[in-house]
Protein backbone atom coordinates (compact mmCIF):
# COMPACT_ATOMS: atom_id res chain seq x y z
CA UNK A 1 0.00 0.00 0.00
CA UNK A 2 1.44 3.66 -0.79
CA UNK A 3 2.01 5.68 2.21
CA UNK A 4 -0.20 8.44 1.28
CA UNK A 5 -3.09 5.23 0.85
CA UNK A 6 -1.96 4.23 4.23
CA UNK A 7 -2.02 8.01 6.07
CA UNK A 8 -5.33 8.52 4.73
CA UNK A 9 -7.01 5.20 5.81
CA UNK A 10 -5.39 6.12 8.85
CA UNK A 11 -6.87 10.01 9.27
CA UNK A 12 -10.46 8.23 8.37
CA UNK A 13 -10.28 5.93 10.82
CA UNK A 14 -9.40 8.48 13.81
CA UNK A 15 -11.95 10.78 12.13
CA UNK A 16 -14.35 8.01 12.87
CA UNK A 17 -13.43 7.12 16.13
CA UNK A 18 -13.70 10.08 17.24
CA UNK A 19 -16.54 10.86 16.10
CA UNK A 20 -18.27 7.75 17.41
CA UNK A 21 -16.89 8.37 20.78
CA UNK A 22 -18.23 11.89 20.75
CA UNK A 23 -21.99 10.43 19.67
CA UNK A 24 -21.87 7.90 22.48
CA UNK A 25 -21.11 10.20 25.32
CA UNK A 26 -23.81 10.55 27.89
CA UNK A 27 -25.79 14.13 27.81
CA UNK A 28 -24.81 14.76 31.35
CA UNK A 29 -21.22 13.97 31.43
CA UNK A 30 -19.83 16.73 32.90
CA UNK A 31 -23.31 18.91 33.62
CA UNK A 32 -24.96 19.81 36.55
CA UNK A 33 -28.30 18.97 37.19
CA UNK A 34 -30.20 21.63 39.29
CA UNK A 35 -33.15 20.23 41.52
CA UNK A 36 -35.47 23.31 42.36
CA UNK A 37 -36.92 24.03 45.89
CA UNK A 38 -40.40 26.41 46.41
CA UNK A 39 -39.08 26.77 50.09
CA UNK A 40 -36.78 27.80 52.22
CA UNK A 41 -34.14 25.39 53.77
CA UNK A 42 -35.27 22.44 56.32
CA UNK A 43 -38.54 22.04 55.69
CA UNK A 44 -40.03 18.69 54.09
CA UNK A 45 -39.71 20.04 50.60
CA UNK A 46 -35.93 21.14 51.16
CA UNK A 47 -34.93 17.50 52.94
CA UNK A 48 -36.24 15.28 50.65
CA UNK A 49 -34.56 17.32 47.50
CA UNK A 50 -31.34 17.16 49.25
CA UNK A 51 -31.27 13.31 50.17
CA UNK A 52 -32.50 12.30 46.35
CA UNK A 53 -29.69 14.90 45.02
CA UNK A 54 -27.41 13.25 46.77
CA UNK A 55 -27.73 9.76 45.25
CA UNK A 56 -29.47 9.96 42.06
CA UNK A 57 -26.51 11.14 40.37
CA UNK A 58 -25.17 7.90 40.28
CA UNK A 59 -28.42 6.33 38.37
CA UNK A 60 -27.95 8.89 35.56
CA UNK A 61 -25.31 7.72 32.41
CA UNK A 62 -22.47 10.47 32.80
CA UNK A 63 -23.02 10.85 36.26
CA UNK A 64 -23.63 14.56 36.80
CA UNK A 65 -23.03 16.83 39.71
CA UNK A 66 -26.79 17.64 41.47
CA UNK A 67 -27.42 20.41 43.10
CA UNK A 68 -30.67 21.84 44.80
CA UNK A 69 -31.33 25.44 44.96
CA UNK A 70 -34.33 26.96 46.89
CA UNK A 71 -35.96 29.41 44.71
CA UNK A 72 -38.87 30.58 47.87
CA UNK A 73 -41.58 32.72 47.49
CA UNK A 74 -45.45 32.77 47.73
CA UNK A 75 -45.50 29.39 49.31
CA UNK A 76 -43.86 27.89 45.96
CA UNK A 77 -45.82 29.39 43.50
CA UNK A 78 -42.59 31.73 42.03
CA UNK A 79 -41.40 28.28 41.47
CA UNK A 80 -43.72 26.55 40.08
CA UNK A 81 -44.19 29.10 37.83
CA UNK A 82 -41.04 29.51 36.90
CA UNK A 83 -40.22 26.04 35.79
CA UNK A 84 -43.40 26.61 33.87
CA UNK A 85 -42.95 29.39 31.84
CA UNK A 86 -39.31 30.29 32.32
CA UNK A 87 -37.29 27.27 32.78
CA UNK A 88 -35.20 25.85 30.02
CA UNK A 89 -36.20 22.48 28.59
CA UNK A 90 -33.48 21.12 28.28
CA UNK A 91 -33.09 18.53 31.14
CA UNK A 92 -30.57 20.40 33.35
CA UNK A 93 -33.59 21.81 35.58
CA UNK A 94 -35.55 19.87 37.86
CA UNK A 95 -38.31 20.91 40.22
CA UNK A 96 -39.10 19.00 43.41
CA UNK A 97 -43.07 21.23 42.83
CA UNK A 98 -45.61 21.59 45.48
CA UNK A 99 -48.53 19.59 44.24
CA UNK A 100 -50.75 21.38 46.52
CA UNK A 101 -50.92 24.31 44.14
CA UNK A 102 -52.17 21.59 41.42
CA UNK A 103 -55.51 22.34 43.23
CA UNK A 104 -55.73 26.11 43.40
CA UNK A 105 -54.85 25.84 39.36
CA UNK A 106 -57.35 24.05 38.42
CA UNK A 107 -59.90 26.75 40.11
CA UNK A 108 -58.43 29.32 37.85
CA UNK A 109 -56.38 31.33 40.49
CA UNK A 110 -55.30 34.31 39.05
CA UNK A 111 -51.60 33.98 38.85
CA UNK A 112 -51.37 30.36 38.64
CA UNK A 113 -49.62 30.74 35.16
CA UNK A 114 -48.99 26.90 34.84
CA UNK A 115 -50.79 23.84 33.86
CA UNK A 116 -50.35 20.90 35.81
CA UNK A 117 -51.26 18.48 32.91
CA UNK A 118 -48.71 19.85 30.91
CA UNK A 119 -45.71 18.85 33.08
CA UNK A 120 -43.41 15.74 32.56
CA UNK A 121 -43.46 14.11 35.97
CA UNK A 122 -40.08 11.94 36.94
CA UNK A 123 -41.88 10.63 40.21
CA UNK A 124 -42.26 11.00 43.69
CA UNK A 125 -40.50 9.94 46.93
CA UNK A 126 -43.28 10.28 49.27
CA UNK A 127 -46.48 12.43 49.67
CA UNK A 128 -47.04 16.05 52.36
CA UNK A 129 -48.65 13.52 55.29
CA UNK A 130 -49.21 16.81 56.91
CA UNK A 131 -49.67 17.16 60.64
CA UNK A 132 -50.88 20.03 63.42
CA UNK A 133 -48.24 20.19 65.39
CA UNK A 134 -48.42 23.15 68.15
CA UNK A 135 -45.87 24.29 70.75
CA UNK A 136 -46.86 23.15 74.79
CA UNK A 137 -46.55 26.84 76.03
CA UNK A 138 -50.19 27.50 73.55
CA UNK A 139 -51.65 25.78 75.75
CA UNK A 140 -52.92 23.58 72.87
CA UNK A 141 -52.32 20.17 73.69
CA UNK A 142 -55.15 17.64 72.19
CA UNK A 143 -57.18 18.33 69.34
CA UNK A 144 -59.82 19.04 72.03
CA UNK A 145 -58.38 21.58 73.65
CA UNK A 146 -57.88 23.40 70.19
CA UNK A 147 -61.90 22.74 69.39
CA UNK A 148 -63.07 24.35 72.41
CA UNK A 149 -60.77 27.24 72.83
CA UNK A 150 -62.45 30.25 73.94
CA UNK A 151 -59.90 32.57 71.74
CA UNK A 152 -58.89 31.84 67.82
CA UNK A 153 -56.06 29.62 67.83
CA UNK A 154 -53.17 31.47 65.75
CA UNK A 155 -51.68 28.99 62.86
CA UNK A 156 -49.11 29.57 60.20
CA UNK A 157 -49.78 29.60 56.63
CA UNK A 158 -47.54 30.37 53.50
CA UNK A 159 -50.35 31.67 50.96
CA UNK A 160 -53.89 31.11 49.91
CA UNK A 161 -54.02 27.91 47.89
CA UNK A 162 -50.89 26.15 49.20
CA UNK A 163 -51.19 22.70 51.26
CA UNK A 164 -50.13 24.32 54.42
CA UNK A 165 -52.83 27.10 54.01
CA UNK A 166 -55.41 24.66 52.76
CA UNK A 167 -55.47 22.72 55.85
CA UNK A 168 -55.73 25.49 57.79
CA UNK A 169 -58.78 26.58 55.71
CA UNK A 170 -60.15 23.48 56.29
CA UNK A 171 -59.57 23.04 60.11
CA UNK A 172 -61.56 27.03 60.00
CA UNK A 173 -63.95 27.22 57.39
CA UNK A 174 -65.17 23.65 56.94
CA UNK A 175 -64.92 22.02 60.43
CA UNK A 176 -65.19 25.12 62.63
CA UNK A 177 -62.35 25.28 64.65
CA UNK A 178 -61.49 28.77 66.26
CA UNK A 179 -58.84 29.62 64.14
CA UNK A 180 -56.43 33.02 63.40
CA UNK A 181 -54.75 32.55 60.36
CA UNK A 182 -51.09 34.01 60.09
CA UNK A 183 -50.23 33.40 56.41
CA UNK A 184 -46.77 34.77 54.52
CA UNK A 185 -44.75 32.55 55.89
CA UNK A 186 -41.95 31.14 53.11
CA UNK A 187 -41.98 27.81 54.13
CA UNK A 188 -42.59 25.02 57.36
CA UNK A 189 -39.45 25.67 58.81
CA UNK A 190 -40.55 29.41 59.11
CA UNK A 191 -43.71 28.20 60.66
CA UNK A 192 -42.02 25.86 63.08
CA UNK A 193 -39.75 28.96 64.06
CA UNK A 194 -42.15 30.82 64.73
CA UNK A 195 -44.11 28.68 66.66
CA UNK A 196 -40.71 27.66 68.72
CA UNK A 197 -40.75 31.29 69.67
CA UNK A 198 -44.60 31.72 70.51
CA UNK A 199 -45.39 33.60 67.64
CA UNK A 200 -47.44 31.23 66.90
CA UNK A 201 -49.39 28.37 68.65
CA UNK A 202 -48.39 26.10 65.38
CA UNK A 203 -49.16 24.68 61.95
CA UNK A 204 -49.62 22.32 60.23
CA UNK A 205 -45.84 21.08 58.30
CA UNK A 206 -44.96 17.37 56.76
CA UNK A 207 -44.67 14.97 59.61
CA UNK A 208 -41.27 14.15 58.12
CA UNK A 209 -40.13 17.80 58.38
CA UNK A 210 -41.15 18.01 61.95
CA UNK A 211 -39.96 14.84 62.65
CA UNK A 212 -36.76 15.37 61.35
CA UNK A 213 -36.31 18.90 62.73
CA UNK A 214 -37.74 18.56 66.07
CA UNK A 215 -37.13 15.34 67.19
CA UNK A 216 -36.24 16.44 70.58
CA UNK A 217 -39.45 18.83 71.51
CA UNK A 218 -42.02 16.14 70.08
CA UNK A 219 -40.04 12.94 72.59
CA UNK A 220 -40.07 15.99 75.59
CA UNK A 221 -43.23 17.27 75.40
CA UNK A 222 -42.11 20.77 74.41
CA UNK A 223 -44.22 20.73 70.71
CA UNK A 224 -47.15 18.10 70.36
CA UNK A 225 -49.22 16.36 67.22
CA UNK A 226 -52.66 16.73 67.66
CA UNK A 227 -54.06 16.17 64.37
CA UNK A 228 -52.96 14.59 61.11
CA UNK A 229 -54.27 15.17 57.80
CA UNK A 230 -53.59 11.82 56.01
CA UNK A 231 -56.48 8.98 54.64
CA UNK A 232 -55.05 6.58 57.70
CA UNK A 233 -53.09 7.25 60.68
CA UNK A 234 -49.27 7.42 60.06
CA UNK A 235 -47.02 4.70 61.32
CA UNK A 236 -45.69 6.62 64.18
CA UNK A 237 -49.05 8.17 65.16
CA UNK A 238 -51.78 5.70 65.65
CA UNK A 239 -53.38 7.49 68.92
CA UNK A 240 -53.57 10.76 67.09
CA UNK A 241 -56.88 11.64 65.52
CA UNK A 242 -57.02 12.22 61.93
CA UNK A 243 -58.86 15.77 60.31
CA UNK A 244 -61.63 13.74 58.89
CA UNK A 245 -62.70 12.02 62.57
CA UNK A 246 -64.10 15.68 62.65
CA UNK A 247 -65.82 15.90 59.70
CA UNK A 248 -69.78 15.51 60.92
CA UNK A 249 -71.82 15.84 57.57
CA UNK A 250 -71.14 14.68 54.20
CA UNK A 251 -70.88 17.57 52.49
CA UNK A 252 -67.35 18.14 54.74
CA UNK A 253 -65.92 14.55 54.39
CA UNK A 254 -65.92 15.17 50.53
CA UNK A 255 -64.32 18.71 51.50
CA UNK A 256 -62.16 16.74 53.27
CA UNK A 257 -61.47 14.00 50.77
CA UNK A 258 -60.67 16.20 47.61
CA UNK A 259 -58.22 18.56 49.51
CA UNK A 260 -56.23 17.16 52.60
CA UNK A 261 -56.55 12.86 51.26
CA UNK A 262 -56.57 13.46 47.37
CA UNK A 263 -54.38 16.19 47.25
CA UNK A 264 -51.85 14.33 49.72
CA UNK A 265 -51.27 11.79 46.62
CA UNK A 266 -49.51 14.34 44.35
CA UNK A 267 -48.68 16.54 47.00
CA UNK A 268 -45.08 16.41 46.27
CA UNK A 269 -43.93 15.46 42.63
CA UNK A 270 -40.23 16.00 41.07
CA UNK A 271 -41.02 17.20 37.18
CA UNK A 272 -39.86 18.85 34.24
CA UNK A 273 -41.08 21.58 32.20
CA UNK A 274 -42.92 21.06 29.11
CA UNK A 275 -40.85 20.69 26.38
CA UNK A 276 -38.20 18.55 27.57
CA UNK A 277 -37.09 15.75 25.46
CA UNK A 278 -38.61 12.49 25.63
CA UNK A 279 -34.90 10.76 25.98
CA UNK A 280 -34.14 13.20 29.03
CA UNK A 281 -37.13 12.29 30.93
CA UNK A 282 -37.49 8.67 30.32
CA UNK A 283 -33.06 8.91 31.59
CA UNK A 284 -34.38 10.68 34.79
CA UNK A 285 -37.60 8.60 35.36
CA UNK A 286 -35.47 5.11 35.32
CA UNK A 287 -32.88 7.02 37.75
CA UNK A 288 -35.23 8.22 39.78
CA UNK A 289 -36.68 4.65 40.05
CA UNK A 290 -33.47 3.08 40.49
CA UNK A 291 -32.64 5.51 43.43
CA UNK A 292 -35.82 4.71 45.45
CA UNK A 293 -34.36 1.45 45.67
CA UNK A 294 -30.72 2.31 46.34
CA UNK A 295 -29.13 0.69 49.28
CA UNK A 296 -27.63 3.91 50.36
CA UNK A 297 -30.48 6.20 49.34
CA UNK A 298 -32.74 3.78 51.59
CA UNK A 299 -30.16 3.48 54.43
CA UNK A 300 -30.03 7.58 54.76
CA UNK A 301 -33.80 7.21 54.75
CA UNK A 302 -34.36 5.32 57.65
CA UNK A 303 -31.40 6.83 59.58
CA UNK A 304 -33.25 10.46 59.04
CA UNK A 305 -36.58 8.52 59.90
CA UNK A 306 -38.34 9.76 57.01
CA UNK A 307 -41.60 8.12 55.31
CA UNK A 308 -40.58 6.93 51.90
CA UNK A 309 -44.03 6.10 49.53
CA UNK A 310 -42.97 6.38 45.83
CA UNK A 311 -44.63 7.05 42.75
CA UNK A 312 -43.14 6.94 39.46
CA UNK A 313 -44.32 9.79 36.91
CA UNK A 314 -46.81 7.93 34.86
CA UNK A 315 -48.58 7.41 38.20
CA UNK A 316 -47.95 11.19 39.22
CA UNK A 317 -49.88 12.15 35.79
CA UNK A 318 -52.38 9.76 36.24
CA UNK A 319 -53.52 10.73 39.92
CA UNK A 320 -52.94 14.89 38.05
CA UNK A 321 -55.44 14.00 35.61
CA UNK A 322 -57.93 12.26 37.49
CA UNK A 323 -57.71 15.19 40.30
CA UNK A 324 -59.26 17.76 37.69
CA UNK A 325 -62.33 15.63 37.54
CA UNK A 326 -64.16 18.07 39.97
CA UNK A 327 -67.53 19.20 39.34
CA UNK A 328 -68.56 23.25 38.72
CA UNK A 329 -70.43 23.62 42.38
CA UNK A 330 -67.38 21.59 43.99
CA UNK A 331 -65.04 23.86 42.78
CA UNK A 332 -66.76 26.83 43.55
CA UNK A 333 -67.33 26.30 46.81
CA UNK A 334 -63.84 25.05 47.23
CA UNK A 335 -62.58 27.96 45.76
CA UNK A 336 -64.67 30.22 48.16
CA UNK A 337 -63.47 28.17 51.33
CA UNK A 338 -59.59 28.46 50.13
CA UNK A 339 -59.13 31.49 48.65
CA UNK A 340 -62.06 34.00 49.95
Amino acid sequence: MKRWVFFAVLAAMVVFISTTSYAAAPFYQGKALRVTVGFSAGGGFDLWARVVARHIGKHIPGNPTVIVENVTGAGGLIQVNQLFKATKPDGLTLGHINGGLILGQMMGQPGYDFDPQKFLYIGAANKENAVFVFGKKSGITSADKWRTSPVPVKIGGLVPGNFVDNMDRMMKDVLGFPTQIITGYKGTADVLIATDSGELAGGPPSWDGVRNTRKKAIETGDMIVVIQCTPKPLKDLSNVPRMIDFAKTDEQKKFVQIVAHYANDYSRPFAFPPGTPKERVDILRKAFQETMKDGEFLAEVEKMQMTLDPATGDEMAAVIADSGKLDAATKAKLKDILFK
